[in-house]
């Protein structure tokens, strides 16, 4: 026979409740159906390898665009060195005028020192004689 013991009581079992665990499954279940939609999405959607002649046209571009930079900025440079040498020629011909007035000052200085000298040499005998003024007569 089998002896029980008075004090100790039957453990009794709850019942888990059935809503919550099957919310959790289809909760599940919906998460992978949108991973796999996305694998799915991901692998067909992909780019295609671009071919050869695109590759062509895009360096043909790119080699283009750099000769097109490359004529820009050695068209600003010429234009620079232009530039400077217009300034140069405008600063030369004010030079070159103000050399010419120099020679020209020089000149005349030098003409009339020489007529004076010339005239001091010579003494009162260069000096030009002015008839005299006629007397008027009643």
């Amino acid at each position: 026979m089998t002896q029980t013991d008075p004090e100790t009581r039957p453990s009794s079992k709850q019942a888990e409740p059935q809503g919550a665990s099957t919310t959790a499954w289809v909760m599940a279940a919906l998460v992978a159906l949108v991973a796999i939609f996305a694998v799915v999405f991901m692998t067909t959607n992909r780019p295609s390898e671009p071919d050869a002649t695109r590759i062509a046209q895009a360096v043909e571009q790119g080699r283009a665009e750099g000769m097109l930079a490359g004529a820009q900025s050695t068209m600003d440079s010429a234009r620079e060195v232009a530039n400077s040498a217009t300034r140069t020629a405008e600063e030369a011909s004010r030079a070159a005028a103000d050399a010419q007035a120099a020679a020209d000052a020089a000149v005349r200085s030098g003409a009339e020192q020489a007529a004076n000298d010339a005239s001091d040499a010579l003494g009162p005998a260069a000096e030009p004689k002015t008839p005299p003024e006629p007397t008027p007569q009643p």
